[in-house]
């Protein structure tokens, strides 16, 4: 009891400031995309007779300019070589035998030098000024084609991708290759010639795959990153883009397609059945991404598969710690870099509580490169971070702790949800007819009234009026207005004209857009509506077969006099009839077989949740809608309540003019929960005891508050549990309603 009543004591919502993960050269508002991995193509093979060579590959891509500035874009100045231009990186990956591992080498970057600018892509619309810049809502696309060409890929190793940046002088470009020496390898002037280019082999430079790494039965995933000079870090997980790719043939000829669409994110994200975490090392440097896949147990140990990608962390990593379980037994462990050299693979030891992996010689996880690692233990997956140490010296701390699925014997972070909400209304009622569906109101009529703002629906048996009045002329799609001698009130307000539409539904005030076929979703979304009859109706302009408008001061009639369906020789005949006191009839006299859609029913619309459809021909007592439609009160968690960090309680679904509203804590559940009925609160259920209230006056829709989760691993398991309760009188007697409960089991 103690513990829980100083963790309770210690978790407070006070408001901190999130940790800021900006570089030291970034340029608010600069955003790229990079929205499409076009296309994969074989460019050619070298070396030795398959299976012992390697092939060259190259992949297409589309990117624009989602921000709300500018990207400078300019590879040379007077014959000079400028760092103003963003790169593009590549990668090949395959997921085989539970593993996801990169085949490709560390290939050579785009160093594209010119922006087109075209006027497509999702980040139009394209505004071009003037001068060397990647515009606002501006578009490239380069295909594979475009970039392999040799003369402009350059070395990643010479990027740093956490600022972006480049050093021009000494650089490949500025060497040449075969490199000169001298002054003209550091003056910074292009050195790298199309003449030396053209003596390259069809693989050089381009994304290199050794023949073995191309198997039969595995699923292959191609990868496309930008790096952009001053994009800030939280603006760049839209910068990768990854696509499944097919690679078949035989003897080292192989055949390429793109399969599916293309996705934001690192190719590790595609592992199948793998969780994933992805952490920088402030602002310092950049970040690594840690996808894990675990299985077991077999004959008592677990497997535990790790692929670690540096995404851009310019200083590298040189180890992975694992941390493990005291008594833990560690065996079968395995490391897979990128090449075939069993001198340069990192070393694998047990070191108190830890698993580490650690780099040999200069063999650092570099940016752009995805290393695997793997053992089985006797411990089940449980929570904690994988560590990985800086390789170089610079800016930022020693290491990076990524959160995954380590053998630790720590319990998991996790929140979950518990029962729902009470109070909720509706303001809608439809029935939806299909063709498997038949119209079965024929001959009926249903009328709406009146009472408290809100409707009171039923079936009736009014009787069909003669058509008279006037002939609106309406064709297909047709929209007309037409003004009513008295003012109608109904539930949300009040008007003096009607918006008529050829197929079938009318409009107080604001006029819905002309729809032909009928959905819940078009309902629910859009302006009030009274569906009378809603289906693909043609009224002919020019015979008595359209929608005749007859009013006096006691009543206006709409009447859809013999409609034909758009294509068919059935007619329909209906009507809608309202009444100074805001009594509306539907009356259907005739109405015509049909596969097409169809809809009656009314709503106030709102985007509120969709009540379903209702059977009305089985409805035998009156129903009552909500004069205040509303959804329900919901709580729930911004994040997974990790020890350490700073979580939002998020109250959604507020109805308007709320007194107040609170969010209850607890440390304790009730179970069962606690039913309100007998104080007034009909379907309501308290699912905390003793909790501690943090009140809000005159919200709005919703609400947030901090929580502040303390580091202590004395908390681990400790169960937190909110629930929202709102005051609003006209939902229930007490006129109070609660939210589902939200319970925040505390963990790493």
């Amino acid at each position: 009891m103690l513990r829980r009543t100083l963790a309770l004591a210690a978790l407070a919502v006070p408001a901190i400031a999130p940790h800021a993960l900006a570089q030291s050269n970034a340029v608010p508002g600069l955003d790229i995309l990079m929205y499409d991995m076009t296309d994969l193509a074989f460019m050619g093979r070298r070396g030795p007779a398959f299976p012992n060579g390697e092939s060259g590959f190259m992949v297409g891509h589309s990117w624009c300019n989602t921000g709300t500035v500018n990207l400078p874009w300019a590879s040379e100045v007077n014959g000079v070589m400028v760092d103003q231009f963003p790169r593009i990186s590549f990668l090949l990956a395959r997921e085989s035998n539970g593993r996801m591992v990169q085949i490709s080498g560390r290939s050579f970057c785009k160093y594209s030098p010119t922006a087109f600018n075209f006027s497509t892509g999702p980040c139009l619309p394209c505004n071009v000024t003037g001068g060397s810049f990647f515009f606002v809502g501006c578009s490239d696309t380069y295909g594979s084609g475009i970039n392999s060409s040799q003369y402009a890929l350059g070395p990643s190793e010479e990027l740093n991708p956490w600022l972006g940046t480049w050093n021009v002088a000494g650089s490949y470009f500025d060497r040449g290759d075969p490199a000169l020496a001298g002054a003209a390898g550091v003056d910074s002037v292009r050195s790298l010639t199309f003449s030396q280019v053209q003596a390259f082999d069809s693989v050089k430079n381009r994304i290199v795959v050794r023949d073995g790494e191309i198997q039969a039965g595995a699923t292959y995933y191609a990868q496309v990153q930008a790096v952009v000079q001053g994009e800030p870090a939280i603006e760049r997980d839209n910068n990768i883009s990854n696509r499944q790719v097919g690679i078949s043939g035989s003897g080292g000829t192989w055949t390429t397609n793109t399969i599916g669409s293309s996705q934001n994110g690192s190719v590790l994200t595609r592992w199948s059945g793998a969780t994933f975490d992805r952490n920088n090392n402030g602002t310092g440097d950049g970040s690594f991404l840690v996808a894990v896949k675990t299985s077991g147990p077999t004959a008592g140990m677990y497997h535990y598969e790790y692929a670690i990608h540096n995404i851009d962390n310019h200083r590298g990593g040189a180890s992975f710690r694992i941390p493990v379980a005291p008594g833990a037994i560690v065996a079968n462990a395995g490391f897979r870099d990128l090449d075939t050299d069993p001198l340069n693979d990192w070393t694998f030891s047990q070191v108190g509580n830890e698993v580490v992996f650690t780099a040999v010689g200069t063999n650092a996880l570099d940016w752009n490169t995805i290393y695997n690692c793997w053992f089985d233990c006797s411990i089940a997956p449980g929570a904690g971070s994988m560590t990985i140490d800086q390789a170089r010296p610079g800016t930022g701390a020693l290491s990076v702790a990524v959160a995954s699925r380590v053998p630790s014997g720590l319990a998991f972070a996790n929140k979950f949800s518990v029962g729902g909400s009470c109070g909720n209304c509706t303001s809608t009622y439809y029935e939806l007819f299909t063709s498997a569906n038949p119209f079965d109101l024929n001959g009926t009529s249903t009328t709406a009234t009146l009472q408290n703002g809100s409707y009171t629906v039923s079936r009736s048996t009014v009787a069909f009026v003669p058509v008279a009045g006037q002939n609106l002329g309406l064709g297909l799609s047709g929209q007309t207005t037409v003004t009513l001698p008295f003012a109608l009130p109904y539930p949300g307000g009040s008007t003096t004209q009607l918006q008529v539409v050829s197929s079938g539904y009318v409009s107080p005030g604001t006029p819905n857009l002309v729809q032909l076929l009928p959905s819940a979703l078009q309902l629910m979304q859009g302006q009030p509506r009274w569906a009378a009859f809603w289906t693909l109706m043609n009224p002919s302009a020019t015979s008595a077969n359209n929608v005749w408008f007859d009013a006096n001061a006691q009543r206006a009639i709409l009447t859809w006099n013999a409609v034909p369906l758009l294509g068919t020789t059935g007619n329909n005949t209906f009507q809608i009839q309202f009444f100074p006191n805001g009594t509306v009839h539907t009356v259907f006299q005739n109405i015509a077989n049909s596969t097409f859609a169809r809809m009656t029913g009314w709503t106030t619309g709102g985007n509120f949740a969709d009540p379903g459809s209702r059977d009305l021909s089985a409805t035998t007592t009156p129903f009552t809608l909500c004069p205040n439609p509303f959804d329900g009160l919901a709580l729930d968690a911004s994040a997974n309540p990790v020890l350490g960090t700073t979580l939002q309680w998020q109250i959604s679904g507020i109805p308007g003019a709320t007194g107040w509203a609170a969010l209850l804590r607890s440390l304790t559940r009730a179970t069962p929960p606690i039913d309100l009925t007998s104080v007034g609160m009909p379907g309501c259920f308290a699912h905390v005891v003793d909790p501690v209230a943090t009140f809000v006056l005159a919200p709005g829709a919703s609400v947030s508050l901090p929580e502040s989760l303390p580091s202590s691993t004395n908390l681990i398991g400790l169960n937190l549990v909110g629930q929202a309760v709102a005051f609003n009188p006209p939902l229930n007697a007490l006129g109070l309603v609660v939210s589902n409960a939200t319970v925040l089991s505390l963990g790493l």
